[in-house]
């Protein structure tokens, strides 16, 4: 392994040739140069030099002072000045202005040498925070600029999320569906879609797509697009039979293609159907937590249901649940990133108070958001959607 030279500077009075100190130095391993104070000044790259000891003449510190004032470049190397009867303030005055340590005579050949060898270990320091000062600007540098075009990519993801949002509310004759997604992060693994086909069906769901950011919004765009070729599909075939049974085969479907994309991502959902014709409800639920809640004549429950989470495993089923629609009632769909939001230590406790607030204010979208806080939160710690299906009768 190739190791730099020791390399040190030894300034002197003009009329004395410190042989001695040099032969101490050079039997050390040192290279020494040699100069008088007069021809210090000034010295061109002086940063070579782990060491400049100097040793003044009768002017002590005070010449020290002249010669670090009108020689900037020595700041870069450690100075060792030699001082004779020096004042206290004048030593200060030298630590002050960049000076690492004084030998103060008399001392021996090993003291000298010692100190020498000391000083040098802050020569190296300083070039090595030097180094890992510029290494760190270097890398802060380069991650804020990351930072920035991450953060950029992200604004431009979640405009094109927002995009492929459905517009809420939507109205259509007694029915209103409106919608709230807060996102924890510019991207939300949080989705909702809905869509009236064919003037009789009313199609609706809630998805949330484990962890967060790209991958997950990822996920919610494919989401979409898989239901919009379904739509399309029935639609063009006019196939009120298979639209009539929906959502059957949807969560299969969803499961299916999800799989197929090696993402590793599984999610959440809540989809259902409305048959304006029959009055009919008909659901499936995918590891929805909490069930949603049905509110009617002033009572609100939880709607039955279970099934598993989407994308786990290739050959799951959904099991269809049907329900015959009042007059008059609401329907709200929340993801579990609201549970964290709201009071209550236990889970039973959350969803009792969830419960509470929705049969008191859900007649309402607007006003069950501003019950469950949803306009006063800053941050979340997850993402929060609230989907809500209202029909209020005309007669």
């Amino acid at each position: 392994m190739n190791v730099s030279p020791k390399r040190l500077l030894l300034v002197v009075p003009g009329n004395q040739h410190p042989e001695h100190l040099q032969d101490l130095l050079e039997a050390e391993d040192w290279q020494v140069d040699q100069r008088s104070v007069m021809e210090a000044f000034p010295v061109s790259q002086c940063d070579q030099y782990q060491v400049i000891v100097i040793e003044p003449s009768i002017d002590g510190e005070a010449e020290v002072m002249r010669l670090l004032e009108h020689c900037p470049e020595y700041s870069s190397a450690v100075i060792l000045p030699i001082l004779r009867d020096p004042s206290p303030q004048g030593v200060v005055n030298l630590i002050r202005s960049g000076v690492v340590d004084v030998l103060l005579p008399p001392f021996t050949d090993h003291e000298f040498i010692e100190t020498v060898n000391r000083v040098a270990g802050h020569k190296n320091l300083y070039l090595e925070n030097l180094s890992y000062s510029d290494e760190l600007e270097k890398t802060n540098r380069e991650l804020r600029e990351s930072l920035n075009i991450l953060r950029m990519d992200q604004l431009a993801g979640r405009q094109v999320q927002k995009s492929l949002l459905p517009r809420s509310p939507l109205n259509y004759g007694e029915y209103e569906i409106a919608y709230r997604i807060i996102p924890s992060l510019y991207l939300s693994g949080d989705f909702v879609g809905f869509n009236v086909v064919l003037d009789r069906f009313v199609l609706f769901y809630l998805a949330d797509v484990s962890g967060h950011g790209a991958s997950s919004a990822f996920v919610t765009i494919l989401l979409r697009f898989m239901l919009r070729r379904i739509l399309n599909r029935h639609t063009n075939q006019n196939d009120i039979k298979a639209l009539s049974r929906a959502p059957e085969g949807f969560m299969e479907y969803v499961n299916r293609q999800l799989i197929a994309t090696g993402l590793e991502k599984h999610l959440t959902m809540f989809a259902g159907a409305i048959d304006l014709e029959t009055s009919l409800l008909r659901y499936t639920v995918a590891a929805q937590m909490p069930m949603p809640i049905f509110v009617a004549g002033g009572d609100a429950r939880f709607l039955p249901g279970k099934g598993k989470p989407i994308g786990f495993f290739e050959d799951t089923t959904w099991e269809v649940q049907e329900i015959a629609l009042p007059k008059t009632f609401s329907l709200h769909v929340v993801s579990d990133g609201l549970l964290e939001a709201l009071p209550g230590d236990t889970l039973k406790a959350k969803e009792a108070h969830l419960l509470d607030l929705v049969a008191r204010k859900g007649e309402s979208h607007d006003p069950l958001c501003e019950a469950l806080g949803l306009n006063d939160i800053g941050e979340a710690a997850d993402d929060i959607s609230i989907l809500s299906v209202f029909r209020r009768s005309s007669s």
